[in-house]
């Protein structure tokens, strides 16, 4: 199986990096990301006029190196989020399993297109295998914490709006995936992944309607 995997991950790769390189990227980064990552100094100090990413000083420690790679260009980051996942994927493969790394593969693949900035919770999720810590630091990480207790507030906000609900949905899907491979019941594995599959079929359907709908509403 491994050829196989080299090969559905070299595919996988080069489909994703033709889409960052045609797509726009999304809206959030040069006015969000970027800027939250760009000043430090500003980060453990609450100033209501900074652009806060509202995400754990876990989540800054990781991207910040990999986002002065990128100098501070949103797309060329996408390009080196996607190349760093290429290990990860391989590692998947090897000490997680069939299951989930094809679930990683869509929840991870929608997740650089739509949200590539919770890469590196996915990346600390899928390294359980390693440490039961890391199942831990993932949602610590995703959450302010280290941040000034103020940008909390940014994070309550964050949940409902648009439709950031399906960003946190999947990551806590993935992380269900890989604790029940680890601690739970491996025998229905399958099960739960085609259940989760399922389901999210059905929510980004009525996501996308719903959004569709709006901007009919919205047009002239």
């Amino acid at each position: 199986m491994t050829w196989e995997i080299v090969g559905a991950t070299i595919a996988l790769t080069a489909f994703r990096l033709v889409w960052i390189l045609k797509r726009p990227i999304p809206k959030d980064i040069p006015f969000y990301i970027l800027p939250g990552l760009s000043n430090l100094r500003r980060l453990l100090r609450y100033d209501p006029d900074f652009s806060y990413v509202p995400y754990g000083l876990i989540w800054y420690v990781i991207n910040v190196p990999i986002v002065r790679l990128a100098r501070y260009n949103g797309r060329l980051w996408i390009v080196v989020l996607a190349l760093i996942d290429v290990a990860f994927l391989w590692y998947i493969s090897q000490f997680l399993g069939l299951t989930v790394f094809i679930a990683y593969v869509m929840i991870g693949t929608f997740q650089l297109f739509r949200a590539p900035w919770n890469a590196s919770i996915n990346w600390l999720i899928v390294l359980a295998p390693i440490s039961w810590i890391f199942l831990a630091l993932a949602p610590i990480a995703k959450l302010p914490v280290g941040l000034p207790v103020q940008v909390w507030g940014y994070t309550e906000r964050a949940i409902g709006h648009q439709h950031n609900y399906i960003y946190y949905g999947l990551l806590g899907s993935l992380w269900l995936i890989v604790f029940n491979h680890l601690y739970f019941l491996q025998g229905i594995e399958t099960s739960i992944v085609v259940g989760l599959g399922v389901l999210w079929t059905f929510i980004l359907g009525y996501a996308y309607l719903e959004r569709r709908a709006k901007r009919r509403e919205s047009a002239p």
